[in-house]
């Protein structure tokens, strides 16, 4: 075990007193008793409930030991250098005797180690300055497939029956989502899906995501989105498919840069309705990642310092959460340029900004915006994000397109009808005007098919409507183009020249 090399370089360095949290105990007595065999020092265990005992063969447990005077008393009258393995010790450590008792082997008893060994330690002020923390690496992906076919074995041993997996591609999902855990909260995940029905499919990968999320989001900063199509699935944008497809495999790490460099990210910039958040979760959905969304009104803290820290959690979380797609929605709204001064926000920017220019994790970040105005300059230059996108309003062929979409969720069946003459009604609708088209249609039809206008509550009212009524709803719409005609105007000036049209 590598970790157990790490650890005997710190013990043999000279470290005197090292801090191991893990859940693996059983794991890592074993591999003291393995160090024990070709070290120069004496390896001993103790727990409360059998006292001392020496990681060797031939010895047994000195349970008159059992008590912490006696066992450090031991440990004091030792000549020989002892690495002195202490389970499940942090029981005591607010004890004043037992913070006297390894403040005085760490001062005078020179040739003795002391680990203390538990899933989590918290020490005393006094003892944090005298003490190493080893921070326990996490699981690779090659140590986690090993693991997956070990329990798949232990599967068939038991039931008699062999894992299956819906493909390949779903098993590599489930193991990426698998990344990030300690080992422990790994097995026993992966446990619960091989052995719910012996069948590794996307709700297992799903289920997993869903649990790492918990374990992991601890300042409840971020939402775990789950519901999200595909890119295929949506109209339009063209140019944002075929520039995602071409850094999918990179991102993914399934292909190799010489310089290691992957995806950093993109900003969706554009018209309200158009299809921003829409095209941040297909992202996602794409790419077979977890989508997990930041909104910056869960940051915000009256306490100075605060909002910058539930920041840095929240990224910290999505590094954790590698590989995945980090949605910033509205981005502007957190990181302001229009207020001068707005220290949090300028704070917010510096600490987003520095994480940007540092992070190594496997996290594609998809802000949106609206307002461009409001966008410090500092995040729009070239190496904060990999491109800068523009979501207009849909031309002709796409409205037609998102018309078609919505009707067809809607179970609505348009194939007999030329919808030239409603594509050209809604020049100027956004995708979510033209979405509201048919359920206003829907609506109106509901109404007048139900009796007095109310549909019963164990009635049930077919979707069905006509081309008619979608073109009389389309005319009573006012879109937002004409509303704000002015300032969408002035955006799409703005983005002709300094962005990429999806």
């Amino acid at each position: 075990m590598e970790s157990m090399h790490d650890l005997e370089i710190l013990i043999n360095s000279g470290h005197r007193l090292v801090i191991l949290e893990t859940e693996r105990e059983g794991c890592f007595i074993e591999g003291f008793r393995r160090l024990a065999d070709r070290s120069n020092k004496s390896y001993f265990q103790w727990t409360v409930t059998q006292g001392l005992l020496r990681l060797a063969p031939g010895y047994q447990s000195q349970t008159v030991n059992k008590d912490v005077n006696q066992l450090f008393a031991q440990i004091h009258s030792s000549e020989r250098a002892g690495v002195y393995v202490l389970v499940d010790f942090h029981h005591y450590i607010a004890d004043p005797v037992s913070i006297r008792h390894l403040k005085d082997v760490f001062l005078h008893s020179t040739q003795h180690c002391i680990v203390l060994l538990a899933q989590k330690i918290e020490l005393p002020e006094e003892l944090e300055s005298m003490a190493t923390r080893y921070k326990l690496p996490l699981p690779s992906y090659q140590q986690l497939e090993r693991m997956v076919n070990d329990l798949a074995v232990d599967y068939l041993s038991e039931t008699n029956n062999r894992l299956r997996a819906d493909d390949k591609l779903v098993l590599h999902r489930l193991l990426e989502n698998l990344c990030g855990l300690s080992f422990g909260d790994a097995q026993r995940m992966a446990k619960h899906a091989i052995y719910n029905d012996g069948l590794i499919n996307q709700a297992d990968v799903e289920d997993v995501a869903k649990g790492k999320f918990e374990l992991l989001n601890r300042s409840n900063t971020l939402t775990l989105e789950l519901d999200f199509a595909e890119l295929d699935d949506i109209a339009g944008m063209e140019t944002l498919r075929q520039w995602l497809h071409v850094r999918e495999a990179i991102f993914k790490r399934q292909v190799e840069l010489p310089g290691g460099d992957i995806p950093r990210g993109c900003l969706l910039l554009g018209v309200q309705g158009c299809g921003k958040s829409l095209a941040a979760k297909a992202i996602a959905g794409s790419w077979g990642l977890p989508l997990l969304r930041l909104d910056f009104g869960t940051l915000y803290n009256r306490f100075y310092g605060q909002t910058e820290d539930n920041l840095r959690s929240a990224l910290g979380t999505a590094e954790k959460m590698q590989p995945c797609v980090l949605w910033i929605d509205e981005i502007e709204k957190g990181m302001s340029a229009v207020s001068s001064s707005d220290d949090v926000s300028k704070r917010l920017l510096a600490t987003f900004l520095t994480w940007l220019a540092e992070n190594k994790a496997s996290v594609f970040v998809v802000a949106t915006a609206n307002d461009v105005t409001a966008l410090p300059p500092e995040l729009m230059r070239k190496g904060r994000f990999d491109e800068i996108f523009f979501v207009d309003l849909p031309n002709a062929i796409v409205r037609q397109q998102i018309l078609s979409l919505h009707l067809e969720k809607r179970a609505i069946d348009s194939s007999a009808w030329d919808l030239a003459d409603l594509v050209a009604q809604t020049k100027g609708f956004s995708g979510a005007e033209l979405e509201q088209v048919v359920v206003s249609a829907i609506f109106e039809h509901a109404a007048k098919r139900s009796h007095g206008g109310i549909v019963g509550d164990a009635e049930v009212v077919e979707p069905g409507i006509s081309l008619e009524l979608l073109e009389q709803m389309a005319v009573q719409t006012r879109p937002l183009s004409v509303l704000m005609s002015e300032k969408i105007t002035a955006l799409q000036n703005w983005a002709a020249e300094r962005t990429v049209a999806v």
